[in-house]
């Protein structure tokens, strides 16, 4: 089995060891756990020990699952985007995961669409992944690393697959593409080597400008210079020459400021003044100019405290980067601030907005409650007593409630109605020991007595049923006729009679209404009825079964 060029940490390490990944496999053959032999076929041979190749350790997570590890860029571990390896010995139809679990960035192209290359080598022209394969994720496992899992299949089992993050480019490649202008001898083209890297590879300085301007190039930025306060630069003039701008003398020097000033403040005036100034003076000045290496001197108004500073050299290209950049920036602002004004109208738009909607949501509410009433009522007229005009009705109920009230006996919602309260004694008859409830029912007047003195709406609805049905009407009976669903062959039984139905609700409707005049309490408890009246005829029902399960055990013994 071949083994990696340089050794990685051991999987169990996780990312703990990462920055320990020294260099990229080499023929890596990643075996099940507890396998011991001969490689074979679907056991994955991992290679990156090729030009711009980069995987630096690979961790089997399961059967079809791979971690794979990249290493940083070059003195700079905190960089790792690039990956570039291949992978052997498959098996044909064999599906794999890999999830290359360090990434260091936090945004990528893969979340927009882009997926990674692959080729093989019958296949040897590159070609993107399906982009539904792809995914692109932060990884709480992976110490909260981005993740870039991409699923696939392969196809041959004689091809070696090669898989990178984008088309590769390799410094081989690059460097027969320069050499390859070279030999063409274009006048405009000129090469020549700085230097070599710390892997000693050549390094080129490119020059493309016409002949005649070559000599003036490394001149032609140097040959204006402004004078500006406060600024400073670390170059001077010897000897007529102007030496050249390294990266030590670009650095600005710290110059002492006036007290009581903020540096920012200062310095913010101090090249607003020298901008303004030059703006009115620049055609000017540039007309009166005598020869190349003419030096301006602008002291801008108002900085006479400021004649104690060190005035700063700057070429003139650079002035004017740095105008362009200032005027650019003022111009942003101005978008800015009209981006801010335009958003804030649209706030207060959208707060107008969502008022509206709200009052409207309140005023669609109230009219679907009363529409509610308003079917109740009138399914409730249609099936107890004669038709009426729908006319009529809605003309009513549009009326003020008080109005509504008096005009309707009976008020409903979606599961229960509420007639008007009226005295019990006036509604109630009393005949012979017997209490007319209505629609020709008749109670024992002693045992509806008992019935006022009960406790609870359950108990008292309960008892009532009894009452005006019977247990051995309620035990074969059913509230709406419906059969449970809790029971597959379950029959459907007779519903109960809805003309007795609503005497129990308007009777349960008189006690209520002496204790509270709340609509909302009344609608609450009224709508448990049908609750009641199931609990009821599942108890009877009970007390039936466990009856004749006592009596057959009695015959038992």
């Amino acid at each position: 089995m071949a083994e990696r060029s340089q050794t990685a940490p051991e999987a169990g390490n996780d990312m703990g060891n990462e920055d320990a990944i020294g260099g990229n496999v080499s023929k890596y053959t990643v075996l099940p756990s507890g396998y011991c032999g001969q490689p074979k076929k679907g056991h994955l041979i991992f290679d990156a020990c090729f030009e711009s190749g980069n995987l630096g350790r690979v961790d089997q997570v399961s059967e079809f699952e791979y971690d794979l590890f990249i290493r940083p860029d070059t003195c700079n571990p905190r960089f790792r985007v690039w990956f570039n390896f291949t992978v052997e010995n498959v098996k044909e139809s064999q599906r794999v995961i890999f999830n290359i679990v360090n990434f260091s960035k936090t945004k990528s192209l893969y979340r927009d669409g882009m997926a990674p290359m692959v080729k093989s080598t019958s296949r040897p022209k590159w070609q993107r992944l399906p982009p539904k394969n792809v995914y692109y994720y932060r990884c709480p496992d992976h110490r909260k690393n981005y993740v870039m899992s991409f699923a696939f299949c392969f196809d041959r089992e004689e091809d070696i697959y090669q898989f990178a993050y984008c088309y590769p480019y390799t410094y081989t490649r690059f460097q027969h593409y320069l050499d390859s202008l070279q030999k063409r001898n274009m006048d405009y083209f000129f090469r020549e080597q700085l230097g070599q890297s710390v892997q000693q590879r050549q390094l080129d300085l490119l020059t493309i400008t016409s002949p005649e301007d070559k000599s003036d190039l490394e001149n032609s930025v140097m040959q204006k210079k402004i004078k500006i306060p406060k600024l400073s630069l670390n170059h001077v003039e010897e000897d007529g020459e102007v030496k050249d701008y390294g990266e030590e003398d670009l650095q600005l020097r710290h110059i002492k400021r006036p007290e009581g000033r903020k540096p920012s403040e200062v310095a913010h005036k101090s090249i607003e003044a020298v901008v303004a100034r030059l703006e009115k003076q620049n055609g000017l000045s540039l007309g009166h100019s005598t020869c190349p290496e003419e030096v301006f001197v602008e002291a801008s108004p108002g900085t006479e405290d400021m004649d104690s500073l060190e005035d700063a050299v700057v070429p003139r290209a650079l002035y004017e980067e740095l105008l362009r950049n200032y005027q650019q920036q003022q111009e942003e602002m101005r978008h800015l601030q009209q981006e801010l004004e335009r958003t804030r109208r649209q706030l207060v738009q959208q707060a107008k907005k969502l008022k509206e909607y709200g009052a409207l949501v309140s005023e669609m509410k109230e009219l679907r409650d009363l529409n509610r009433r308003l079917q109740d009522v009138l399914l409730l007229r249609l099936g107890s007593g004669p038709a009426i005009d729908l006319e009529k009705v809605k003309s009513e109920c549009l009326e003020p409630e008080p109005e509504l009230r008096s005009t309707f006996s009976e008020e409903a919602n979606t599961s229960s109605y509420y007639p008007a309260p009226a005295p019990v004694m006036d509604k109630y008859i009393l005949d012979n020991g017997k209490v007319h409830l209505g629609s020709g029912i008749w109670v024992d007047e002693e045992k509806w007595h008992q019935l006022q003195v009960t406790q609870g709406d359950s108990k008292y609805t309960k008892n009532l049923a009894v009452m005006i049905w019977g247990t051995d009407v309620l035990k074969n009976r059913s509230v709406t006729g419906v059969a449970t669903k809790k029971k597959k062959d379950a029959v459907p039984k007779p519903p109960l009679s809805p003309h007795k139905l609503s005497i129990v609700r308007e009777c349960l409707y008189d006690r209520i209404a002496q204790e509270t005049v709340d609509e909302t309490e009344i609608a609450q408890r009224l709508s448990k009825v049908n609750k009641y009246i199931c609990e009821k005829i599942m108890d009877i029902n009970k007390s039936c079964k466990n009856e004749e399960r006592r009596e057959a055990k009695y015959n038992l013994q």
